[in-house]
């Protein structure tokens, strides 16, 4: 089975939650296969949801079912803004992502020179610890694209596993998914969020598995989704997460 549950309609406050806009990416999930996609916007345009247009949308297609999550932003030291927050909203499933370390959007292709600026191995040692916090918050359901700070391909001369290893123990700890996020295939690292090493290591752990593209545009929806699915498999795993009313189910690949 085939799922992609990191889409943005919204995209950066340039697309929207009309129904006509959330037909086009059901359309594209359609032909790629995937039964079911989740909606997950960034936070910061939570005031653009329109979970009636959802609803409206999902009753329309009975192959392909929408999922209404949201993409958070996971800053230290503001978890009970954010777990307020999360209550506004009846959600199947929340992504926690890191993409700011302090007051720095790592992420953003604006600011890339601030690498040269800093030492990676800190760096990374920041992100991770930083994402061990947001595993043990309590606050998300799904990790997202767990390695991101590789976006611009900067790496640690350390062992990758030094820094990606208590982050690990505390999302199996805390019982949370992560997502194979194939967007990374796109940005100048050209590979996948988390890498298979990483990946490797999520698997002897035991950590669920889910499948994303990270689409901002409907068709991009499932990119590359197929040869993730095989990596999954080639690995060990056999089943990935689903989610409703913010419970996991796996389903068989």
């Amino acid at each position: 089975m085939l799922v992609d549950y990191h889409v943005h309609p919204i995209a950066h406050d340039d697309g929207d939650h009309s129904k006509d806009n959330l037909r086009k990416f059901v359309k594209q999930a359609k032909k790629k296969g995937i039964k079911e996609v989740g909606i997950a916007d960034h936070n910061r345009y939570h005031n653009m949801f329109q979970l009636d247009n959802i609803q409206v949308v999902n009753q329309e297609f009975n192959d392909v079912e929408l999922k209404f999550g949201i993409e958070m932003d996971y800053t230290p030291g503001k978890e009970e803004e954010i777990a307020d927050f999360l209550t506004q909203f009846n959600f199947d499933f929340v992504i926690g992502s890191i993409h700011y370390l302090g007051d720095w959007m790592f992420d953003h292709p604006d600011y890339i020179d601030e690498y040269n600026n800093r030492d990676i191995d800190e760096v990374y040692e920041r992100y991770f610890n930083y994402l061990s916090q947001a595993a043990r918050s309590g606050l998300f359901d799904i990790i997202g694209h767990l390695d991101l700070i590789k976006v611009f391909d900067f790496h640690p001369q350390s062992d990758i596993l030094e820094y990606v290893g208590p982050a690990l123990q505390a999302i199996a700890k805390e019982k949370l998914c992560i997502e194979l996020n194939t967007n990374g295939l796109n940005k100048p690292v050209e590979e996948i969020y988390p890498s298979r090493k990483i990946l490797e290591e999520a698997y002897k752990l035991e950590i669920p598995v889910t499948l994303s593209s990270d689409a901002h545009i409907s068709k991009r929806v499932g990119e590359n989704l197929d040869s993730a699915q095989d990596l999954l498999k080639d690995i060990g795993y056999e089943k990935i997460a689903t989610f409703k009313d913010r419970q996991r189910k796996l389903v068989s690949i």
